[in-house]
């Protein structure tokens, strides 16, 4: 039998991204910049993912055997196979972070939670014609929500910076996103729906929420703003899969591909301003950064991952609903 160290009596995983693979057992583990493939040779998925839930750093290899009835020698192979991969984590006595570490922690972080972001349903279903046409519709409605709304966040961040530095890359990013919104309404006219009832229109509560996330996380920390920028601004190097993404979801939800092109110019204007390096150029000077603002950071970032995600639950709950108003109305005294 395998031995293991105190420190993995009590075994936490890093944070990973589960995919389960269509048609297979496996199961596609991704963490960090690597990716994993689980095959099913022993048990089921279904008892490895229960397994999985008890691998929080709170649960011991006794209490994880009793809770699951998988045996204390299988857990401990799980536990030294996972160590030998890198794949628990492990926790330093830090008061400072080196500041290229971070840097390349959050650039890895975000690629890894920007895919699953990708993997969501809602475009699976766009694009198998599962979902109606008013889905996609949807989508580019609430992105124009979403897009109209950085006035908003970058301005919250704006009023509760306290460096210098800080505030001249966020107003020159304010300046830059003030007025892209008007390409994304001019999508919505190719695709059928007036200026006027777009721009009176009511965002849903997912993307409300998407919006409030980011004022917050301006209001409390500039640092973990910033670092957000990572996630949810254009690279570069995704910005052709993402085109031919975009036009292939128009194309199969029965529009033109030239009807997001407006959409399209939007993303290639945050490409060329560069927004995505926003977090090395404000950390240019400094080498370190606090630990504890390292983690707050971090844990902005994790939550703003699952708001995106609920971003796209409610807009395929919303839009595939044939009785709902499109676009979405106010409700004011009158309408009781």
């Amino acid at each position: 039998m395998s031995t293991f160290t105190t420190s993995v009596k009590y075994p936490r995983l890093r944070h990973c991204t589960l995919i389960e693979k269509e048609d297979t057992n496996s199961i596609l583990m991704i963490v960090g910049s690597n990716y994993f493939e689980i095959d099913e040779e022993m048990g089921s998925r279904e008892k490895f993912l229960e397994v999985k839930s008890y691998f929080d750093g709170r649960h011991s290899i006794k209490e994880i055997s009793n809770l699951t009835e998988v045996s204390e020698e299988d857990l401990i192979s799980i536990v030294t196979e996972f160590e030998e991969m890198g794949l628990l984590r492990s926790e330093e006595s830090v008061h400072l972070i080196k500041k290229e570490d971070f840097i390349n922690q959050i650039e890895e972080s975000c690629i890894m939670w920007a895919q699953q972001i990708g993997y969501h349903r809602l475009f699976g279903q766009i694009e198998s014609g599962e979902a109606r046409k008013e889905v996609f519709q949807g989508y580019i409605l609430e992105t124009y929500h979403y897009v109209k709304s950085a006035r908003k966040h970058i301005s919250t961040a704006l009023a509760h910076c306290t460096n210098d530095h800080h505030e001249e890359l966020l107003t020159d990013f304010f300046n830059d996103e003030y007025n892209h919104y008007p390409l994304m309404l001019e999508s919505l006219e190719r695709m059928g729906i007036p200026k006027d009832r777009v721009e009176s229109a009511h965002p849903i509560i997912g993307t409300m929420s998407l919006i409030n996330m980011l004022c917050e996380i301006g209001r409390q920390s500039t640092l973990a703003y910033i670092a957000c920028t990572s996630l949810f601004e254009a690279r570069e190097e995704d910005f052709e899969q993402s085109k031919t993404s975009l036009e292939r979801l128009a194309e199969a939800a029965g529009f033109k591909a030239s009807d997001v092109a407006p959409v399209i110019e939007h993303m290639r204007g945050d490409v060329e301003a560069d927004h995505n390096s926003l977090l090395e150029e404000a950390l240019a000077d400094i080498e370190y950064i606090n630990a504890e603002e390292a983690h707050f950071a971090v844990n902005c970032l994790h939550d703003l991952k699952h708001s995106f995600d609920q971003f796209h639950d409610q807009i395929l709950e919303y839009y595939s609903d044939i009785s709902n108003y499109i676009p979405r109305l106010k409700v004011d005294y009158f309408s009781l």
